[in-house]
């Protein structure tokens, strides 16, 4: 029995120590039980774990938010992202210049904004879960590299691959000169685009089909897009649209385009060279705007009757820093015998204004807000209304306390007095040289009466000098002097 125990307990050595001579395992120690690192020798491969680099150990990480602005970051490829929902994910100010497809993860909204990015791979936003808000702005896009393959999406039966959930887009400060025709295809639910600080020039062709295939769209913005006018249907389909940013453009007329932006809301044609508004360049029908920005426009030195007299809901009108802006017609809101809009905010500050009819809005008493500073209002007569009785009645409820810092700018009596001090004076009529009616009505009597007087007086000195009186003032001769007093015979004298 201990040798056949003997023999076995060799050959189970034996052959351990062959088993131990056509392998070998290195042991790794690792902090992250779920990473791994491949050790090969000659024969065999193992997978071992090993470490990638956690975001939250790079960024800021909240309850629902990361925070990786300005963190040198040029990729995020190898790391840990976190598990739990992410609500909002800022890389602004990074070094991204390309963007691959992003891991599976719930993020609510993206923003890439601030970097240097000039290519997005397809798909790459495909495998994140509930993205509804997406910042580009301020990259080096180009209308070359942004194409529709980028917003692909999962798999849907009823639509093409969409990311469904995706509602708004910010596309500011790239370098678009157009846009593909079917850029939005992969986002049909779109309803916030922003497009401003592209050099687009011009909207026809494949820009307009882009824009015209967005039917849910409620918020627009070419502002800054070098636009001097739009296509006359490019707002057919979006007939859902409530907000349109159109500033520092170069547009000098009312875009006829608004007549179909039926359901707009909220207008700004802030920074445009337009320089008169009237009945002849007039708003078109918008019955649903109710807030329209006309500030800081250099060339605007007219608004004239009937201006806004289409639009019948407007509750909120800032005509604010228009340098050359001295006077706004008091049928300015309305046609004749018609209503007066809403209006409940007003704000005609920074302009050149000398007066402020009284019948421009219809009840200054349902007016909420009110502000008129620095302009150069004229403290005479034709003010009479908003010096004796607007600021007095209404002053500090629209105004507050700046009531009180409303100057005159004429007459020279009056110059840098505040209005408010003069509700209880009778103000004067004066001419353009700021002189007193009473004086300039003197003045013109006098000229008159002088102006007759000498009539008279040349009159006289013709019919006195045609009977020959004033011969014998000359210097001729006694012959001169003698017909002076010679008449001549009658022809029914008879001989």
């Amino acid at each position: 029995m201990d040798l056949r125990a003997l023999l076995f307990s060799i050959f189970v050595l034996s052959v351990n120590c062959q088993s131990n001579s056509k392998q070998s395992v290195d042991v790794v120690s690792s902090n992250d039980n779920n990473s791994t690192e491949v050790r090969q020798n000659s024969k065999t491969s193992i997978i071992l774990p090993t470490t990638l680099q956690n975001l939250c150990t790079i960024c800021s990480c909240g309850l629902n938010f990361v925070n990786c602005t300005q963190r040198n970051l040029n990729t995020f490829e190898n790391m840990q992202w976190p598990e739990k929902p992410i609500v909002e994910i800022s890389f602004k100010k990074n070094k991204f210049v390309r963007i691959k497809p992003f891991p599976s993860v719930v993020i609510e909204k993206l923003i890439l904004r601030q970097n240097h990015i000039t290519t997005i791979d397809n798909c790459a936003f495909k495998k994140i879960i509930n993205l509804t808000e997406l910042d580009l702005s301020d990259n080096m896009l180009t209308t070359e590299n942004l194409k529709p393959q980028v917003f692909e999406g999962r798999f849907s039966p009823e639509a093409y691959e969409p990311l469904s959930k995706l509602t708004y887009l910010n596309l500011a400060g790239n370098v678009l000169h157009a846009l593909d025709q079917d850029l939005f295809e992969h986002i049909p639910s779109l309803k916030v685009l922003i497009l401003n600080e592209n050099p687009l020039k011009m909207i026809e062709g494949h820009t307009a089909l882009a824009l015209s295939s967005l039917p849910y769209l409620e918020e627009l913005d070419l502002s800054s897009c070098d636009l001097d006018e739009l296509p006359k249907y490019i707002f057919y389909k979006p007939r859902y649209l409530k907000k349109l940013s159109l500033n520092s453009n170069r547009f000098t007329e009312i875009p006829s385009a608004l007549s179909r932006a039926t359901a707009l809301k909220i207008l700004s044609l802030d920074e445009n060279p337009i320089k008169k508004i009237n009945r002849l360049n007039a708003f078109p029908l918008m019955p649903n705007l109710k807030e329209l920005n006309l500030c800081c426009m250099p060339d605007l030195i007219e608004i004239g009757s009937e201006s806004f007299a289409k639009l019948t809901n407007l509750e909120i009108l800032r005509i604010q820093n228009c340098p050359l802006l001295k006077k706004i017609d008091e049928n300015a809101l309305k046609e004749e015998m018609a209503l007066w809009p809403p209006l409940k905010i007003l704000d005609l500050s920074d302009n050149a204004l000398r007066y402020l009819p009284s019948q421009l809005v219809g009840r200054w008493d349902r007016l909420e807000e009110l502000d008129l500073m620095n302009n150069e209002w004229s403290c005479d007569c034709d003010n009479q209304y908003l010096i004796n009785s607007l600021l007095p009645h209404h002053g500090k409820r629209l105004m507050n306390e700046t009531v009180n810092e409303l100057k005159c700018s004429t007459p020279k009596e009056y110059a840098k007095q505040n209005l408010t001090s003069l509700a209880n004076k009778k103000l004067h009529c004066f001419d353009l040289y700021e002189a007193h009616s009473d004086k300039v009505g003197v003045l013109h009597i006098g000229v008159v009466v002088g102006l007759l007087f000498i009539i008279l007086l040349s009159l006289a000195i013709i019919i006195l000098y045609q009977r020959g009186y004033f011969i014998l003032c000359g210097t001729r001769g006694a012959a001169t002097y003698s017909r002076a007093f010679y008449k001549r015979t009658s022809n029914d004298y008879d001989i």
